[in-house]
């Protein structure tokens, strides 16, 4: 009896849906192999060129996988020091709990090559007796090449200690970008860092106060000195000046169109330049720190007695309550002095930024 015809054309349609996808699975296979051998490769010329520059690295072997939809390359566990030395004269330590190299296809396919670090990840920095600790979980990076490099995080947690003073706040839904030119002029940019910040919880104020800000944003480039070349990128001699280009975020709970905005540059190591100081929509702020006597008690009465000045004034004259109040201060040895004879004259002078 002859097999009926509708059985015969599913029967080719099922035999070519099975070669189409026995061939996809084959190229693929083929491109996840070829590609985590390429991602291996890449994490053993990293940790390679990270135990030549003084890092002492401890993990576990990579471990492969994302097959069939991406392509990966994972270590565990990382734990990284590095002990000070002539050539690189900072201590630094590193313990990952999962760092993970490659992605997805369609995250492979993006510009740059993406890696992931979830679970808790520590990061300690000691320059100069001073000491940086960074806390965070599900850092993303991706490498557009070895010198540009795009970030993210959902919270990152900063500690300062040693000779700083003890400093703790967080940010949350932190990205930006970190470009560096190793090979730059002396007066050149040899690093910059732009970053925004949706929140940031408890960000150090002077005389020990904190606050907690929104809208964060930075934008800082660190130019070259003399001695830059062959020097570390961590190493403070390597820069020549630091330009402040942007640092701005609105305080909470004030309107989110109360900016305030701090530039200027210094010189370094020495820290010692100019900070200019930029406030909107100042008033209710200001007033509302004046009332507070443990802020009040820490200027200078000539001061409190300008800044009492300023405000009645600008109550008197509506047209001040839209302009903007700018302040420059200097900065010596990283201590920012405010001049209550720079009020005084801002004031004397109509409310001209000077």
């Amino acid at each position: 009896m002859a097999r009926p015809f509708f059985t015969v054309r599913y029967s080719r349609s099922a035999v070519v849906l099975i070669a189409v996808l026995a061939i996809s699975a084959a190229l693929d296979t083929v491109f996840w192999l070829r590609t985590v051998h390429r991602l291996e490769a890449t994490a053993r010329t990293a940790l390679t060129a990270a135990r030549e520059n003084g890092w002492r690295v401890e993990t576990t072997p990579p471990r492969r996988g994302g097959w069939p939809f991406g392509a990966w390359v994972e270590l565990n566990r990382l734990n990284g020091t590095h002990p000070a030395s002539v050539a690189s004269p900072y201590d630094a330590g590193w313990a990952g709990e999962k760092i993970r190299l490659g992605g997805s296809w369609l995250s492979l396919f993006h510009v740059g090559l993406p890696l992931s670090l979830t679970g808790h990840q520590a990061v300690r920095l000691v320059v100069n007796e001073n000491v940086l600790t960074v806390l965070t979980s599900g850092l993303q990076i991706r490498f557009r090449n070895p010198d540009n490099v795009v970030f993210s995080a959902p919270r990152l947690q900063l500690a300062f200690s040693g000779r700083w003073p003890d400093k703790q706040f967080s940010t949350q839904t932190l990205s930006g970008r970190l470009i560096r030119f190793p090979a730059a002029r002396p007066d050149a940019t040899r690093l910059g860092i732009i970053a925004h910040a949706t929140t940031v919880n408890g960000f150090p104020l002077p005389y020990g106060f904190s606050s907690d800000l929104r809208n964060g944003r930075l934008a800082i480039a660190l130019t070259a000195s003399q001695s830059s070349p062959g020097l570390s990128l961590l190493d403070a001699t390597s820069y020549g000046r630091l330009i402040l280009q942007d640092a701005s975020a609105s305080p909470v709970p004030a309107s989110s169109d109360n900016r305030i905005t701090l530039t200027g540059s210094l010189a370094l190591p020495e820290q010692d330049g100019t900070l200019t100081f930029t406030m909107t929509h100042w008033q209710e702020l200001a007033a509302r720190l004046l009332d507070r006597p443990e802020i009040e008690s820490h200027l200078a009465p000539d001061l409190q007695a300008a800044l009492q000045k300023l405000l009645q004034k600008a109550s008197a004259i509506p047209a001040m309550k839209e302009r903007p109040f700018s302040l420059s201060m200097p900065v010596v040895n990283g201590q920012i002095l405010p001049d209550a004879q720079v009020v005084s004259a801002l004031i004397s002078q109509g409310f001209r930024a000077p």
